[in-house]
């Protein structure tokens, strides 16, 4: 095997055509399984990338304020009282929310901005940094200001208040989220702003975002935060970690199973063909034998042939998996990720994130499996006498 026969290559192929209602059932079923599989370790390596990324760009702390078990304004008095805690390195009162579009029935993520704090997220952050932006004017996504021109708002865009008064904001201009699908609905405008829209006095905001100074004080300050406002609802990184990863770890289970069905009915077909060659396969070996072939000539034929059909089950089933996750988002299996918009897909850029052991551990799953499962029984069969075969 150390040369390619391409003799013994071409007798292969030709074997292939030959037979090709069952090779083309074989290489059907082979491509679907290793798609399959694929697919799930692709959805949940991606997943588990972004999800990693959305937590790098959250605070360390989040403090929001909760009344008669509703959430309601949090305050600067409130922020003041949490900067006294020693270990707390900083923070700030954020103004943000969700407002709903009725015409076009999508949600717009308001972002209120201060040119003297920073924002957690440093691609908004960056925005704001490269952007000038008047305390009049708001900057908009591009997925926005699309939306808005569907409804005819082109320079400005009206905002209606709780009371059913309007407040007009002119759009000073667009930016590109790239692959961060997840800010494609975003407004960035400065919080005093946004406070009118949202009907919050001077002193309020929608939550309070903290630093710390030692992450390995997160828990003890966290629980330091909820004695001191028992009400509040706190949520530290590792809670939001901690969060994603249960439900994870609970998807994650539903893909094992639908892996070892995979798996095992990949086998099922292995042990099928290891049990085995038909009688017109045998014969075929037996005439091979008369006419002067080797042993070694029958196995490196039968070994072309299976390397040829596994290789490119193999191939054209991570490509099928490769459109379905990266380019069409997962439609059906994707949206086992979803948990009351939590981890909505549709928000997902799911980006080519592709772990190679995980592809590796299929190919060796497969296609050795495969190989070794067409051998054995023609090896079996190579070793009879000509006559004794084709009997």
């Amino acid at each position: 095997m150390n040369k390619i026969n391409f003799y013994l290559l071409e007798y292969a192929y030709g074997y292939i055509v030959r037979h090709k209602n069952k090779n083309i059932f074989i290489v059907t079923v082979f491509t679907l399984l290793v798609a399959l599989l694929c697919t799930l370790f692709f959805i949940t390596t991606s997943v588990s990338f972004e999800l990693q990324k959305r937590i790098a760009n959250e605070p360390d702390i989040v403090v929001q304020n909760y009344q008669a078990g509703m959430p309601t304004a949090s305050t600067n008095a409130m922020l003041d009282k949490l900067l006294e805690i020693d270990g707390i390195s900083g923070g700030n009162l954020r103004v943000a929310g969700k407002y709903y579009f009725r015409k076009e029935n999508t949600y717009f993520n308001l972002v209120g901005i201060d040119p003297f704090e920073e924002l957690s997220n440093k691609f908004l952050q960056n925005i704001v940094d490269t952007t000038d932006i008047n305390s009049s004017c708001m900057l908009v996504s591009k997925d926005v200001l699309s939306i808005m021109k569907k409804a005819y708002y082109s320079n400005y865009f009206n905002f209606v208040k709780a009371d059913g008064t309007l407040v007009k904001v002119p759009i000073a201009g667009s930016f590109s989220t790239e692959d961060k699908h997840y800010l494609d609905k975003t407004i960035l405008m400065p919080k005093e702003l946004l406070r009118k829209i949202f009907a919050y006095k001077s002193n309020e905001g929608s939550d309070i975002a903290l630093r710390i100074a030692n992450k390995n004080e997160l828990d003890f300050l966290t629980t330091k935060i909820r004695l001191l406002f028992p009400n509040a609802k706190v949520i530290s990184k590792d809670d939001s970690v901690l969060l994603y990863k249960n439900l994870f770890n609970y998807d994650s289970g539903v893909f094992l199973a639908l892996f070892t069905i995979a798996l095992f009915t990949f086998f099922i077909i292995i042990y099928d063909k290891a049990n085995g060659l038909s009688s017109e396969e045998k014969r075929e070996i037996g005439i091979l034998k008369a006419i002067g072939w080797r042993v070694e000539d029958v196995l490196h034929a039968k070994f072309y042939e299976a390397a040829l059909i596994a290789f490119f089950s193999f191939i054209m089933g991570f490509i099928l998996a490769y459109i379905f996750v990266f380019i069409l988002k997962a439609p059906f299996l994707g949206n086992i990720f979803m948990h009351e918009n939590l981890l909505n897909i549709a928000t997902f850029s799911l980006n080519v994130h592709i772990e190679f052991s995980y592809v590796l551990l299929i190919f060796l799953l497969s296609v050795p499996l495969y190989i070794a499962a067409t051998l054995i029984p023609s090896w079996r069969v190579a070793t009879m006498d000509a006559d004794e075969v084709m009997r």
